[in-house]
């Protein structure tokens, strides 16, 4: 009995744990169904809904040139969802539509699209972030899609830290005037 227990106990510390650092980065797609477009990571930021709300409309004013054009739509407290410019990945300018959704000492970051410019007009970069685009019927990855992909995520994953840094930074002013 006390075996069960002890397997009990360690499985469900695993899941824990495993949901837990899912939430930390956002992964390139590994399973059946998977992709980037809604993978969201969660940070865990001192302050109420309306501290952290505050805290991501100065971020967002810092790190952006046109604060106001960024700014998609917002509800008070609870909401802001944002259409940005960066170079994600390749050097190349990316839109990226990010979603941010507040609660108790939490900022949940969601990634909701990804566009670029290419040779072709308008690439919907996030379309080609799936399992099903990056792996065949047999599930055998096709690497020049799985390179891809973990280009793009690693470039959604700076952005977020570059967000990460400046959301946590104490904005209290420190220089003597």
């Amino acid at each position: 009995m006390r075996n069960y227990k002890a397997v009990l106990v360690l499985a469900v510390l695993g899941i824990t744990l495993s949901m837990n650092a899912q939430n930390e980065t956002f992964t390139v797609p590994s399973e059946k169904g998977e992709e980037l477009r809604g993978q969201y990571v969660v940070l865990n930021i001192k302050g109420s809904a309306k501290e952290n709300y505050s805290k991501v409309i100065t971020m967002i004013n810092k790190m952006y040139n046109t604060p106001s054009e960024v700014i998609k739509s917002q509800i008070e407290n609870e909401y802001i969802r944002i259409e940005g410019v960066s170079n994600l990945f390749r050097g190349l300018p990316s839109t990226h539509t990010i979603e941010f959704n507040f609660k108790q000492d939490k900022i949940r970051i969601k990634l909701l699209n990804i566009t670029s410019k290419g040779s072709e007009g308008i690439v919907n970069v996030i379309n080609y972030c799936t399992y099903n685009k990056s792996h065949n019927k047999q599930g055998k990855p096709k690497n020049r899609l799985v390179k891809y992909s973990t280009e793009v995520v690693s470039g959604v994953n700076k952005l977020v830290s570059g967000i990460m840094l400046e959301i946590s930074k104490d904005n209290s002013s420190s220089e003597d005037w």
